[in-house]
């Protein structure tokens, strides 16, 4: 009789490798992952480059201010700036909201399946 003894470590490697070679299909998890990204990732990169380029071109005008002396040209550059940060966040709720009611159907539909899957299981 052969016995095959296989430590802890072994099989969450084995398992890791089958993932790999399942069909997309069969991980709905990972599909609701990554369509949960597919939502909000836009949102958040808008978001963070209106922030990031609004806090530059503020921080120019501060700079314009507080080492040149340059008033008007500061503030006439800093305000703008803090106008596209505080754009922000209202840019990342319109567009998540967008994609969220674009792609409702889907993460619903998805949602449920696992759900049911998991109440099965649990049975």
């Amino acid at each position: 009789m052969n016995t095959l003894c296989v430590t802890e470590r072994e099989q969450k490697q084995a398992a890791q490798i089958r993932r790999q070679y399942r069909s997309p299909q069969a991980d709905k998890m990972a599909q609701l992952k990554k369509l949960d990204g597919k939502v909000k990732r836009p949102g958040k990169w808008a978001a963070l480059f209106l922030g990031a380029a609004g806090s530059l071109v503020m921080g120019a005008g501060m700079s314009l201010v507080m080492v040149w002396q340059n008033m008007q040209q500061g503030i006439a550059l800093g305000i703008p700036g803090l106008l596209l940060m505080l754009l922000a966040y209202p840019v990342y709720g319109w567009i998540t909201g967008r994609r969220k009611r674009k792609y409702a159907e889907q993460v619903l539909r998805l949602s449920g399946e696992v759900l049911a899957g998991s109440s099965q299981a649990n049975q």
